[in-house]
């Protein structure tokens, strides 16, 4: 759905210029991402907002961005499919318990994990040096131990689960989660292509 949206849109921005502009294929691209995001954030938004915990979900999806921008992690093919994951991702982790103790523990593995685990790219995605890697891994611990200092000092627990959350995506369980439910979504929509066709 995001991608055909993105294809129309490419199309008519080439064909309104097709001198200056960058390739279609470039095009497709960066509005599949910005649609994406856009239905992304609206979603969590007016949903996190009937739940009454907008600002913990804002949060979270924000430390979750930062930190899976920084670590990796596995994809799902249909850009509506991780739109959807994304957001029931976001709202489920705003049930976590938030006391002194829980916090820890999620500071704790997010730490763990990431040392473990990150960065983890796809086959097909582009890996950076070794050195830039290391880099971004450190960026990466010190957001997390940021996330605590707003947890204890702002009283913003959001930004530490939404670090948990992307750790724990990081683990061979969370990508073994995304490469299943990437076959399921991935299945569903060719079925439904050839039950149209």
């Amino acid at each position: 759905m995001i991608e055909q949206f993105a294809t129309k849109a490419a199309h008519k921005i080439k064909n309104m210029n097709p001198e200056e502009t960058a390739p279609l294929d470039v095009l497709i691209f960066g509005f599949t991402i910005l649609l994406n995001l856009v239905v992304t954030l609206s979603l969590i938004l007016v949903t996190s907002l009937l739940l009454g915990k907008m600002l913990l979900a804002v949060q979270i999806t924000l430390a979750f961005m930062v930190l899976r921008i920084l670590t990796g992690g596995a994809h799902l093919d249909q850009s509506f499919a991780c739109s959807l994951n994304s957001v029931c991702l976001v709202i489920a982790f705003l049930w976590l318990p938030v006391s002194q103790p829980f916090m820890l523990g999620y500071a704790a593995l997010t730490l763990l994990f990431i040392i473990s685990y990150a960065p983890y790219y796809e086959p097909h995605q582009m890996k950076h040096s070794a050195k830039w890697e290391r880099k971004k891994k450190r960026v990466a611990l010190v957001f997390v131990v940021a996330s605590v200092g707003l947890y204890y000092g702002l009283a913003f627990p959001g930004f530490l689960i939404g670090c948990f959350l992307q750790a724990l995506l990081l683990t061979p369980v969370g990508i073994s989660f995304t490469h299943r439910l990437n076959q399921l979504t991935t299945k569903g929509g060719e079925l439904h292509e050839e039950g149209n066709g």
